[in-house]
């Protein structure tokens, strides 16, 4: 399959609040892979604030909730100290496939019962295709500016993919990718 088709989520939202959490529970959706930079919190945030903390652990009694980072154990631990029952894997190599399995072993959980929610195509969608998860969701970034280097760099290229995309599958950008590139 070409790279271009494996950056292509299920769907967009503005904000992880914005998500149809019990569509997702209609589905057989049982867990929750919350990325943490610029989709639960921007870089330069250290600790999840109180409203998202409250959100995340409501949704935990519902699903099984998951923080994965590509980001260093100091960053995610401080990040999520607030979190109570909410575990994270830190270091994912995302989209390499290690911290995802790492996180389905953390919450015994199987690919068909998996979302994945994130903010880069690059990183968390093409991970979600690749790992074969069941739903995969791109969120706008919480705030783009604050982006480290190496995001900017990927964003850059999640336009080209998105380009093509617009070209060899005009319905699919429509649907899913249109809003996310307009925006």
């Amino acid at each position: 399959m070409r790279i271009y088709k494996k950056i292509i989520p299920n769907e967009y939202v503005l904000s992880i609040k914005d998500i149809d959490y019990n569509n997702l529970a209609k589905q057989g959706i049982k867990a929750l892979f919350f990325d943490l930079d610029n989709t639960i919190i921007p870089y330069d945030i250290n600790v999840i604030p109180e409203d998202i903390k409250d959100f995340l652990e409501e949704l935990n009694k519902e699903f099984k909730v998951l923080v994965i980072s590509n980001s260093r154990k100091k960053r995610v631990k401080f990040a999520t100290q607030n979190l109570k029952s909410i575990p994270y894997v830190k270091f994912a190599r995302k989209p390499l496939k290690f911290g995802f399995k790492k996180g389905l072993k953390l919450l015994n959980v199987k690919l068909d019962e998996v979302c994945i929610i994130g903010d880069q195509m690059m990183t968390d969608i093409l991970g979600a295709n690749r790992l074969k998860a069941k739903y995969a969701i791109l969120v706008h970034p919480v705030k783009q500016r604050s982006d480290h280097i190496f995001t900017r760099f990927n964003r850059k290229l999640e336009m080209l993919f998105i380009k093509k995309v617009k070209r060899k599958m005009p319905e699919t950008y429509e649907k899913v990718l249109k809003a996310y590139a307009e925006k």
